[in-house]
């Protein structure tokens, strides 16, 4: 091997390490890059994890992300869906069929006072008159007997029935659940369920 050819040799190797040294460098960058997208998008899903949240507008109000209502059974599982019928006299299913055993306590699944405690149709009824922001809707539970006098007080989760009885949603193994407004219009208790958006004013 001559002198020239070494020389070109020696540039060739020199030139192919630069070319490796430069993809190196670039791969790292790309590596930075990744984990800070990575780290910004678990922020990001932390953040919208949150079960609640609060802000302060221009208008002077506070917002949080409350659910309505609670199940009136610990641990509910539904097995018969909301089915409004197309018109008020037509059939339907009002209300949601949550599993459950005889004897298994019923919880009040928001603030309110029993309204009516007997027999409709044969059946055990319980209900209960809630107010404040869900001022003029009754929730019904059948079958449901209860100790409590009509008009006394329950505040959301207390214990104010037990499941007791026959009836005609799903034999003896459920506790139905419906909610009506004053007009009788039925609504989906699951929706109620649900977190929405609350305003309160900020003093």
């Amino acid at each position: 091997m001559n002198e020239h050819e070494y020389r070109r040799r020696i540039q060739r190797n020199r030139i192919v390490q630069e070319e490796k040294k430069l993809i190196r460098q670039q791969l790292r960058q790309i590596m930075i890059v990744c984990a800070l997208a990575c780290i910004i998008l678990l922020v990001c899903c932390l953040w919208s994890a949150e079960p609640t949240y609060a802000n302060t507008n221009s208008g002077g109000t506070s917002e949080s992300c409350v659910a309505l209502m609670r199940w009136p059974l610990n641990g509910a599982q539904v097995v018969g869906k909301y089915d409004a019928p197309k018109q008020q006299w037509l059939p339907g299913h009002r209300g949601v069929d949550l599993l459950a055993d005889q004897q298994e306590a019923v919880v009040a699944p928001a603030d309110g006072v029993i309204a009516f405690s007997g027999s409709v149709g044969g059946k055990a009824v319980v209900t209960i008159r809630h107010g404040g922001s869900l001022s003029g809707l009754t929730s019904t539970f059948e079958p449901a007997k209860t100790e409590r006098d009509v008009g006394a007080h329950v505040v959301q989760g207390e214990r104010f029935a037990r499941v007791e009885g026959e009836s005609d949603h799903c034999d003896d193994h459920c506790l139905h659940w419906g909610i009506k407004s004053e007009g009788r219009q039925y609504t989906d208790p699951e929706s109620k369920i649900r977190t929405v958006r609350i305003g309160l004013k900020v003093l």
